[in-house]
């Protein structure tokens, strides 16, 4: 087991995904290196190795642990239109808390800059991300609407939400002015609303 400095032991695999993870985040993934992990988890470079062959590996894996980590979090919506809006403002209140508030750039964010570096694994899970935050927003866009709309245009509904946040939290990062996140999302907290204006 690895041991954290200053920490009791903690799962080896579980230290090396934590690690890494932290490592993408902060200075991207072309710099990500099994040395400087196994150094911050307290083992050998070779012990990262033998959890996790390549790089390519590695990336896969924390991107897969992300993904169903949000999963877990990312609670059905209620099955009435009041219940779904409640979700989606704490959706929108969670990008912000965890990526506009911190003033950093999300995992998959920083692994979308360097795509091109990413094996296809690595780029499977990426998408599969997306496309589950795409799903679920389809889905409450749908009960919100109480089914008037049909399946695409909750689609097209979902992408316009997703796209909003994360512009918006690009505006926020270039500009330093975090009220232009809110400025992005306010429409989307009535969703009912805005959906009628259309």
């Amino acid at each position: 087991m690895g041991r954290r400095p200053g920490g009791t032991a903690r799962p080896t695999k579980s230290a090396i995904l934590d690690a890494a993870e932290r490592a993408i985040v902060q200075t991207g993934y072309k710099s990500l290196n099994f040395r400087d992990i196994a150094a911050e988890v307290g083992i050998k470079s070779s012990s990262v190795h033998y959890h996790y062959p390549t790089k390519g590996d590695l990336g896969a894996a924390v991107m897969r642990r992300y993904r169903e980590d949000f999963s877990e979090r990312l609670s059905h919506p209620p099955d009435d239109p009041e219940g779904a809006q409640a979700a989606l403002n704490q959706f929108l209140d969670g990008f912000r808390a965890n990526v506009v508030d911190l003033d950093s750039m999300s995992l998959c964010v920083v692994l979308l800059a360097e795509k091109n570096l990413l094996d296809e694994a690595t780029t499977e899970e990426l998408s599969a991300f997306y496309q589950l935050k795409l799903a679920w927003l389809s889905e409450v866009v749908s009960i919100i609407s109480r089914g008037a709309k049909s399946k695409e245009a909750c689609e097209r509904e979902a992408c316009s939400i997703l796209a909003a946040l994360h512009g918006a939290s690009v505006l926020v990062k270039a500009t330093g002015d975090g009220s232009f996140y809110e400025k992005a999302v306010r429409e989307y907290r009535n969703l009912a609303n805005r959906m009628a204006l259309a």
